[in-house]
């Protein structure tokens, strides 16, 4: 099973959160994890030691900021992540929690694409090249690239009867080789999202299930989600989770087939898997950790450009205030910029400037402001400028 966690960086301090009219600069704040997404990682790491499979946290920001961010994810908890994955480009920059929704949903499923096409991969070299050292080379290099499962291949001497040593030694068919392969696929689509229930920078608590939404247009099934799980588990033999949640004073059960999406609670305690099944487990179970994060751009995940990043987010950020600090200095459509470089002018026998694009225009004098708009030098701040400034 994959079992994918989202995680965020957030600013370590709000009192000196970067900000341009409203939004986050992240690249300019130092990050720490979202306080939020550790009960996610706690766990993401109980499903995998309930039913096997791998950890995959995934990330959207800067690269330069989140790798290093996530490094201890490989240690946290029992077993930590396995792998890690980062959505990291300037077109994605200042998105909304639709765009960021969307794009988070896109790389997750990326993440399960990746999987079931290295089995179609070994599906085709077993259907072109048969009983051949060439099924076990191709079959060696996608465990390790930790692409394949130890029921599919495996070099553990614990396990043993793998798909592909059956195959190989003429206890299966190839056509009963690709079969079982067909169901490792299944398997790996039924994958669980885990996610904290919100973030210390945002406090919407909507990207968990926008992406759960999102993952369900990609997919073309229905991909159903709980959030503020307080706690849950997961049937290996029926493809399903039970969770339990607190709306108000009410308890609630869902059970969900996978896959699914849950938002973790704080009030979460993982439990103790059962000592029995450790077979299944290990079988379900990949060769170990990728310690090279993965970098992609909005062109890897096949992003439409008309969905994400800010120019293309529905929500409107307004003025912000940064605590112990004065208020933002620019606001979308009201505050008076420089569109372009001045020199130094004079005006009623003093001298103003030198000003550069984007300075705001607070300190000039009205009549000095009305002669550098006649002359295309001072305009409104618009959305494009502000796009323009935290893609710089």
């Amino acid at each position: 099973m994959l079992v994918i966690v989202l995680t965020k960086g957030v600013p370590a301090r709000t009192t000196q959160a970067a900000q341009v009219g409203g939004v986050l600069n992240r690249e300019a704040m130092e990050l720490v994890l979202n306080p939020h997404d550790a009960k996610a990682v706690e766990a993401a790491d109980y499903v995998k030691r309930r039913v096997g499979g791998k950890t995959v946290a995934l990330s959207m920001g800067p690269d330069t900021k989140l790798v290093p961010l996530m490094k201890p994810l490989y240690a946290s908890e029992v077993s930590g992540v396995d792998e890690e994955y980062v959505l990291s480009d300037r077109k994605m920059a200042g998105g909304d929690t639709l765009a960021t929704s969307y794009a988070v949903a896109l790389g997750v499923r990326k993440v399960v694409e990746r999987h079931t096409k290295a089995i179609e991969e070994l599906e085709e070299m077993i259907k072109k090249a048969g009983y051949s050292e060439a099924v076990k080379a191709k079959a060696k290099e996608l465990y390790a690239a930790n692409l394949l499962s130890n029921r599919v291949y495996s070099d553990l001497p614990s396990v043993r009867g793998t798909i592909v040593s059956r195959f190989l030694s003429g206890d299966a068919t190839s056509s009963g080789a690709v079969q079982e392969l067909e169901a490792e696929k299944a398997r790996v689509s039924r994958f669980i999202v885990l996610a904290g229930t919100k973030t210390t920078d945002g406090e919407t608590g909507s990207v968990g299930p926008q992406v759960a939404e999102g993952l369900s247009e990609l997919l073309g099934v229905v991909v159903p989600h709980a959030t503020y799980v307080e706690d849950f588990d997961v049937d290996p033999s029926a493809s399903t989770v039970d969770s339990r949640r607190m709306i108000g004073y009410l308890s609630q059960k869902l059970e969900m087939r996978l896959p699914a999406l849950l938002t973790v609670a704080a009030e979460y305690r993982p439990r103790s898997p059962p000592a029995a099944g450790m077979k299944e487990v290990r079988a379900n179970s990949y060769r170990g950790k990728v310690y090279q994060p993965f970098k992609w751009t909005a062109e890897d995940i096949g992003a439409d450009p008309k969905k994400i990043g800010l120019v293309n987010s529905p929500t409107i950020v307004g003025t912000g205030i940064d605590i112990g600090k004065p208020p933002v200095q620019k606001s979308v459509g009201s505050t008076q910029v420089f569109l372009k470089a001045v020199e130094k002018t004079e005006f009623e026998g003093k001298a103003y400037g030198p000003y550069s694009r984007g300075d705001v225009a607070a300190d000039v004098p009205e009549g000095l402001v009305a002669r550098l708009r006649a002359d295309g030098s001072v305009g409104v701040f618009d959305v494009p400028m502000l796009a323009e400034e935290l893609t710089a």
